[in-house]
């Protein structure tokens, strides 16, 4: 396979990197996905639809690059703190 050999041709600090942000990605993705799996216990509990549950959760990823730009523009005009306490 293409892809292991590519792999094994990386020295040990891009392994890590790539291992490092594999992994970031990944545990990005799981609360995503462990959503779909409880939504319908997460809306009886919550005394709502999972319709509108769903558009909730949809509406708020549709938002993160909005959020991403905007705190991006004030970390690199403020520095990285600032945005992170907001």
């Amino acid at each position: 396979m293409e892809a292991v050999r590519l792999f094994k041709s990386l020295d040990r600090d891009q392994r890590n990197t790539f291992v490092a942000c594999f992994l970031g990605w990944a545990l990005d993705a799981f609360d995503f996905f462990l959503l779909t799996f409880v939504i319908t216990v997460m809306a009886r509990d919550f005394g709502t639809s999972v319709a509108k549950l769903s558009y909730a959760i949809t509406l708020t990823l549709a938002m993160r690059p909005v959020g991403a730009f905007i705190f991006g523009l004030l970390g690199d005009r403020f520095g990285r703190r600032i945005p992170l306490m907001i």
